[in-house]
């Protein structure tokens, strides 16, 4: 009993001090530029002991008492929330949507993974060591990024101005992959948009050649993270071969139970889109509300920007309000 009663004691302490430290509602209010009835607020989120910078951008009307929807975007490789925040956030969050930002761990401000090359010493007595680690950046890494997308929901869910069954996705790139496995997988997600997405990332890796690097990975032959991996060109960032292998989002989108919205380009030069967003779309088409367009003349990095920008909010607004107001 006595231990029962001490943890119990111990799990209110935690929980009051993790309450205490969790910013109010109105606290670090800033201005969003362009957007005069918007407001931003930078926030820190822990991602599987890891703090990642992240923000949230809402109308200056919303209240504790108006639940309003929330969405959260994913950026693609080498992305940072710093571009989402300049043109896409603002735009559905007019929309009146709550819209989470946040950078992967090791990219724009959030902390890095730590690695420790040297033996670790013992703990002091109140469980810390003092290391030299090496802090892993710009690894592109799809099963950490999942684990961060995960803490971004969980975050957002407990922002008092949410409505947490009306919480939706968005991805872009490397980042539309993540968004439809996500959503395969998470039954807090209502909704999804993907643009020009990866789905696949297994497709086309020699299998074999990165499962014999994982072993000399595991056996310390090798660095124990990959930091100088061949990646596509014009991309920044090293790409994490042996969790690319454990990733393959278009073989989890037969368990997709809610509505989804694909956009990809036409002129497409990162990978073939009938192999990426039209098969995912041609799993699902028939089984949830879905919509697939490909934009006719159209590069990869065209949705960001100018009338292509303009063109694919005009769908992805649209979608979130019909799917989650």
């Amino acid at each position: 009993m006595r231990c029962t009663i001490a943890t119990r004691i111990l799990a209110t302490a935690v929980l009051v001090a993790v309450l205490i430290s969790i910013p109010s509602f109105a606290d670090d209010v800033k201005d969003v530029r362009g957007f005069p009835d918007l407001a931003r607020r930078s926030v820190e989120l822990w991602s599987d002991g890891t703090r990642l910078a992240g923000d949230v951008t809402y109308p200056k009307d919303a209240t504790e008492d108006n639940k309003l929807p929330a969405i959260v975007l994913c950026h693609g490789w080498g992305g940072t929330k710093a571009h989402l925040n300049a043109q896409i956030a603002p735009q559905f969050a007019a929309a009146g949507f709550v819209v989470m930002t946040f950078d992967y761990r090791g990219w724009g401000e959030s902390d890095s993974r730590l690695v420790i090359m040297d033996e670790m010493p013992k703990p002091d007595k109140d469980g810390y060591v003092t290391v030299k680690a090496l802090a892993v950046q710009q690894l592109v890494d799809p099963l950490d990024q999942q684990e961060d997308i995960d803490a971004a929901i969980t975050f957002i869910e407990g922002e008092s101005m949410v409505d947490t069954d009306q919480i939706g996705i968005w991805g872009s790139s490397f980042g539309g992959g993540h968004v439809v496995w996500r959503a395969a997988n998470d039954s807090r997600v209502k909704c999804v948009v993907a643009q020009v997405g990866a789905m696949d990332q297994m497709l086309g890796l020699p299998l074999e050649e990165i499962h014999a690097e994982k072993i000399r990975r595991a056996r310390g032959e090798v660095m124990p993270v990959p930091l100088d991996a061949e990646k596509p060109e014009g991309l920044v960032g090293t790409p994490y071969y042996d969790r690319f292998a454990e990733f393959s989002p278009v073989g989890h989108a037969d368990k997709i139970t809610v509505p989804v919205l694909i956009i990809d380009a036409e002129n497409e030069h990162y990978f073939d889109i009938k192999d990426h967003g039209g098969k995912v779309y041609s799993i699902i088409k028939d089984k949830v509300p879905s919509e697939y367009h490909v934009f006719k003349d159209t590069e990869h990095y065209d949705v960001y920007r100018g009338e292509k920008l303009k063109e694919t909010m005009a769908m992805e607004i649209p979608w979130f309000q019909k799917h989650l107001k």
